[in-house]
């Protein structure tokens, strides 16, 4: 009976971790977006913001983090407030990216002098927008070709990383399946578990870095 008992209390909590970490995952509407979408929109259309990485910092909730040297670093934001194409219409007003993608399987892709921004709905969890930006460096260094397909000419491609044949060049060395493709898609780099979040209550800074 007593072993019955233990067994009982052992899938109880068992159940009470797992739902721990959906919460985690998903992260409470409050968390995730402090600020009211219209105080947002005011902010982004009323200020003028010297690089989007500010901009993103001022009005958006920093998910996670991760760098792999100097200048190598992508950040990940969230919302839950904006649809991709409202975000991506307001980013390009505020901003004026120097490249912007068509829309394709609830992904776009905006090019910045000093950073690329991927707007992307996840794919498991209905109205979270992710919002990642990583640096040019970033992108030269760890991003797979294959992310790009469709959303980018590859001669652009080559010009805003300044290295000729960057595609067939990283595809050379991606063959062994180790290249980072996305927040969504790559465990290797996920500073978290893969398939988590790790969710903080303030815009900016919070999140350690890692791998």
């Amino acid at each position: 009976m007593k072993r019955y008992v233990f067994l009982f209390m052992f899938g109880l909590l068992f159940l009470s971790g797992c739902g721990g970490f959906g919460s985690e995952r998903g992260m409470s509407g409050s968390n995730l977006d402090p600020e009211s979408k219209e105080q947002v929109t005011e902010n982004i259309e009323g200020q003028t913001y010297s690089t989007i990485e500010n901009l993103l910092e001022d009005n958006f909730t920093l998910v996670d983090v991760i760098s792999e040297g100097t200048n190598e670093t992508t950040r990940i934001y969230g919302t839950r407030q904006f649809s991709l194409d409202e975000l991506a219409n307001l980013l390009e007003q505020g901003t004026n990216p120097e490249e912007v993608s068509d829309v394709q399987n609830q992904k776009q892709v905006l090019i910045y002098s000093d950073d690329i921004l991927t707007l992307q709905m996840d794919e498991n969890e209905d109205g979270l927008l992710l919002i990642e930006l990583a640096t040019t460096e970033f992108v030269r260094n760890h991003y797979s070709p294959n992310y790009f397909n469709g959303f980018f000419a590859l001669w652009l491609l080559d010009d805003v990383l300044d290295v000729d044949d960057w595609a067939k060049k990283r595809s050379n060395r991606c063959a062994g399946g180790d290249c980072y493709g996305g927040y969504m898609n790559t465990q290797k780099y996920r500073s978290g578990s893969a398939g988590s979040f790790r969710g903080f209550s303030s815009r900016g800074g919070g999140p350690g870095v890692g791998k």
